[in-house]
């Protein structure tokens, strides 16, 4: 074995050696120590064979680099091939736009319903003088409960009295001629039997005594209507109520024609009050016959009344879009007055079909409120809905499936048939995420710039 190959194999012996023969020979305290024969002593290993295993290491060696830069530029390219397919994925991923879905909610709880009303009375007469004449008295003033035919004032009428008077002397009168008249076709029908009087005569007689009948008849009858005419001198209550409005004082002039002047009082039932409130046309059809609804007033912050649809208009009037309801409420205390404003809250039971979403879902194109849905596919479809209550926040909406997923806000922008990402309604991730892309979001933010410079690095 040549020197050089003794030194290939063990680099430290050469070393060692190197070191020994500049060091020269080592005397220890025992005397010098015997020097081992050197190399070139042995005419085995000539000089001219190590020159010729020089060029074969160098080779070698090359070789060896070679393979190492090749190992290390191909490492480098893989890693830079797969950061650009994890970069292109997250930039398709990126193109699909997110949205955040919610599902409809149905309308469990029943709806209320807040509308104005006015109270009215159970029965309001306003009450006109029949006759001419000037109040004489009046016995009742407002607030004063009166029973049925109780004299509210009296009206004195001087020239009805006078008529009467007259009429009076018309019935006697009357009376006088109709006695003569039968005395004298008495006598007559007695004449024509002695052929003194002809027949003729007889029965002008009988005629007259009837036709004075029938004056007495005719006069009495006008004596009655002037004494009925007398009976509304005395103003009286029609029914059992309060006295709610008093127009008239002692001397007031009272007109007979009741019409074109204004009432005398004001008379209202309040045992029971009605109560009409103008629903708008939308919640016509929820109101029925029978439903309870309660009623707050302005002067009683504390304390609510119970009231009971009893009838409707059962018809929309044209000017205000809107149906009259009439609501009875008991009104035993007498808390309740004629006029007053109300507020009546209704309860209408929940829409099976109604559904509640937040009103920033909605889309209004073309006048027709729409939502945009998300399909299996995850692919948008823009439905249309109906609004049945504007909630504020929220809207009540038909026309649409309980298991429907509905963009929270979608952009004016969104069309139809466009692909989406579907997220959490709280936005923080995608559904469906891999876990890979969850443990990876410092790749993701990776741009591509940084993605290339990472694979020169592995390739360096």
């Amino acid at each position: 074995m040549s020197q050089d190959q003794a030194e290939a194999r063990d680099p430290t012996a050469s070393l060692k050696g190197r070191e020994a023969h500049a060091l020269g020979p080592v005397t220890t305290a025992r005397g010098p120590e015997p020097q081992a024969p050197s190399p070139a002593a042995h005419p085995e290993n000539p000089k001219p064979g190590r020159e010729e295993q020089r060029p074969v290491k160098a080779w070698r060696a090359i070789l060896i680099l070679i393979v190492g830069a090749i190992a290390v530029a191909y490492t480098g390219i893989a890693e830079r091939r797969h950061e650009g397919e994890k970069l292109k994925q997250w930039t398709q991923e990126q193109a699909i736009p997110p949205v955040a879905v919610v599902t409809p909610k149905r309308a469990g709880d029943a709806r209320e319903l807040v509308l104005p009303g006015n109270v009215e009375a159970f029965y309001s007469a306003n009450i006109h003088g029949q006759v001419k004449g000037y109040v004489q008295d009046w016995r009742k003033d407002i607030g004063a409960k009166v029973h049925q035919g109780e004299v509210l004032a009296v009206v004195d009428t001087p020239e009805l009295d006078q008529s009467i008077a007259v009429a009076q002397s018309e019935v006697e009168k009357a009376k006088a001629n109709l006695a003569l008249a039968k005395v004298t076709a008495a006598r007559w029908n007695s004449l024509r039997n002695t052929a003194a009087v002809s027949q003729q005569a007889a029965d002008e007689k009988d005629a007259d005594a009837r036709a004075r009948a029938a004056d007495v008849d005719a006069a009495q009858s006008n004596l009655d209507r002037l004494k009925a005419e007398k009976g509304f001198a005395d103003i009286v209550a029609p029914f059992n109520g309060v006295v709610t409005a008093r127009n008239v004082d002692v001397g007031t002039l009272v007109r007979a024609d009741g019409a074109n002047s204004p009432a005398l009082f004001t008379v209202a039932d309040v045992h029971q009050m009605r109560i009409y409130v103008p629903v708008p046309e939308t919640y016509a059809a929820d109101l029925k016959d029978g439903m309870k609804a309660t009623l707050e007033l302005p002067e009683y912050p504390d304390h609510t009344f119970d009231a009971t649809i009893v009838t409707t208009a059962h018809a929309i009037d044209q000017k205000s879009r809107t149906l009259l309801v009439e609501l009875l409420a008991d009104n035993k205390d007498g808390l309740l007055f004629p006029g007053a404003f109300t507020r009546v809250h209704f309860s209408i039971p929940p829409d099976p079909d109604t559904f509640t979403i937040p009103a920033s879902a909605m889309l209004y194109r073309d006048t027709a409120p729409k939502v945009a849905t998300v399909g299996p596919d995850d692919r948008i479809a823009l439905k249309m809905v109906h609004v049945a209550r504007d909630l504020g926040t929220a809207v009540e909406i038909t026309g649409l499936s309980p298991d429907a997923r509905i963009v929270a806000n979608p952009p004016d922008s969104i069309v139809s048939g466009e692909e989406v990402r579907v997220m959490e309604a709280a936005g923080e991730k995608t559904q469906g995420q891999s876990a890979e892309s969850a443990q990876g979001p410092a790749d993701h933010a990776k741009s591509a710039p940084e993605m290339a410079q990472t694979g020169r690095d592995h390739a360096e």
